[in-house]
């Protein structure tokens, strides 16, 4: 059977349609968090900074699902607003180490009615009664994969290599939770 639609063979693609709602789920954040100038990607990563002070790059880039790269440009950009500090790591003064700033912990306070709007705005895409159920396939599609962020091996691999100051493990702030994306 030939397709209705010249692309819909592209249009119905899983990863297409992945791609299309996390470009909408970016666009409601940018635009619910237009006055703040933060990206779904640099508020990720300050939350996860809120968390875990004291984590690396790499165990930053792995708890919200960004590459080296991807998570190297990030924090360039956070730590140039002064939204986040470095330090140097003494046990690999090639690794540092990142923590809020004042700055960054004052951002996070001002963005938080607005990240919540951002994420009603994209759950109210679907019915109500389908909004629980979609999230759970979505966690679920990940587990399939694979895919889920573990953020206990997350931060055991980090401390083989950056060993904290009092020689235990970062520890989160609040009650644990299962690890999210943040902001969609």
């Amino acid at each position: 059977m030939a397709p209705k639609h010249p692309l819909e063979d592209l249009y119905g693609r899983p990863g297409f349609l992945l791609k299309r709602c996390h470009q909408v789920a970016a666009g409601i954040f940018l635009d619910e968090c237009n006055e703040f100038s933060v990206t779904p990607s640099q508020h990720g990563c300050l939350r996860a900074l809120q968390e875990f002070p004291g984590i690396d790059q790499i165990a930053l880039g792995r708890l919200v699902g960004l590459d080296r790269s991807t998570a190297g440009l990030v924090i360039k950009a956070l730590s140039q607003r002064k939204l986040i500090d470095r330090v140097v790591n003494r046990y690999d003064k090639r690794r540092m180490r990142l923590k809020l700033s004042a700055d960054g912990e004052q951002l996070l306070r001002a963005t938080g009615s607005a990240v919540a709007r951002a994420r009603d705005r994209v759950l109210r895409g679907l019915p109500r009664e389908s909004r629980a159920a979609f999230i759970d396939m979505l966690w679920a599609f990940l587990a399939g994969h694979d895919a889920l962020i573990n953020v206990d091996d997350v931060l055991a691999a980090s401390m083989n290599v950056n060993a904290p100051e009092n020689g235990e493990a970062p520890r989160p702030r609040g009650k644990r939770r299962r690890a999210s994306i943040s902001g969609s």
